[in-house]
């Protein structure tokens, strides 16, 4: 008798930013603009000479001379990297001020999408999502850093198992973040905040790997002046996931992927430039034909190609996640392409199917 595989969840939600775009989030592409004027004046005045550095046409005063972030936080990172072999002395700015403009403006970032938080936690199609979320019995994989799904789904009960951080993964909904989250925090930032406003979800035997939370978000510059760094991946080509929450994270991501029937992308695209992620959903699709490793090389069940819904109102958004799926086999040819006209509410997303 043939042994089947269990599905860790059967459907799995990705989560990306044009879903938090409909609560009000700025889009990757339009960050820069948005954020510039926002900037503290001496941050925005260095970060307009890095940028004219990379980009000699840039002008503040033109939308169209804007980088895209991810495109410039690179070459600042490639800049960092060789600064002291590209010059025998400081140009128009100092290593150290290149480090300071960067963690200014991820600051500012964080602070602003810590504004929004409220307003986003309203949205009237929100509660829909939640419903269908729970009443699916799934996982979300959300790459955004938000805390609108965290806050709406656990309140003020989170803990490690939410995020996946327990032993083994508990009862659904589950809430992935493979690119962090502005409501955590590593080493000892939160070391004074009583027991009773903070949660430990991810323990490490180094101190500084493990991971704390706000039971109740805050903005990450307190009454006092004191400012927290969340754990965030910059949106980046050259993403750094060396903390151990990371490692435990996108393992995570792989187990499920590997194991879903149902696959539902909401609003995101899969950008050609998050190799990371390509990677995590072809190793995903892999295993649903051949089977999830175990520890001894050994393979278990294949659990057979998901149903794959893309939701995005982009016509380009399924070319890409199309493109990996193709290139699993036989697993492209159960997959459904839903990406016009649909809205990006999830409750939504079964009738759609059906049509």
């Amino acid at each position: 008798m043939t042994q089947k595989t269990k599905r860790i969840r059967d459907t799995v939600y990705v989560v990306g930013a044009g879903f938090s775009a409909g609560l009000g989030y700025p889009l990757t592409k339009s960050l820069m603009i948005e954020v510039w004027d926002r900037l503290p004046k001496p941050a925005r005045d260095q970060l307009q000479k890095i940028i004219q550095f990379h980009h000699p046409s840039f002008d503040s005063r033109r939308a169209t001379t804007f980088p895209d972030i991810e495109q410039l936080l690179t070459e600042v990172e490639v800049n960092d990297q060789l600064f002291d072999a590209s010059r025998p002395a400081p140009g128009r700015f100092t290593r150290e001020q290149l480090k300071e403009t960067r963690e200014s403006l991820l600051f500012t970032i964080a602070s602003w999408f810590h504004e929004i938080y409220e307003h986003a936690a309203e949205t009237d199609w929100l509660a829909d999502c939640i419903v269908r979320f729970r009443s699916d019995d799934s996982a979300v994989i959300s790459f955004n850093w938000d805390l609108v799904i965290d806050q709406a789904l656990f309140g003020r009960e989170l803990n490690a198992g939410d995020y996946g951080f327990s032993e083994t993964l508990h009862a659904a909904p589950l809430l992935l973040k493979p690119h962090g989250s502005l409501n955590w925090y590593q080493g000892d930032q939160l070391e004074r905040v009583p027991d009773l406003k903070r949660s430990e979800i991810f323990h490490h035997h180094t101190k500084a790997q493990c991971v704390h939370a706000f039971l109740r978000p805050r903005g990450v510059k307190s009454k006092s002046g004191h400012r927290y760094n969340p754990l965030i991946i910059p949106p980046t080509y050259l993403k750094d996931f060396t903390p151990a929450i990371f490692q435990h994270l996108w393992k995570n991501c792989v187990d499920l992927l590997s194991t879903a029937k149902e696959l539902v992308f909401l609003g995101y695209s899969l950008p050609a430039a998050d190799l990371q992620a390509q990677f995590i959903f072809r190793c995903g699709f892999y295993n649903q034909i051949h089977g999830r490793l175990k520890k001894d090389g050994t393979r278990y069940p294949a659990t057979g190609p998901s149903k794959v819904i893309i939701v995005n109102p982009e016509q380009d958004a399924a070319r890409l996640p199309e493109q990996i799926f193709t290139n699993c086999g036989r697993l492209s040819r159960h997959c459904a392409f839903l990406n016009r006209g649909l809205s990006l509410r999830p409750f939504r997303l079964r009738d759609s199917a059906r049509r």
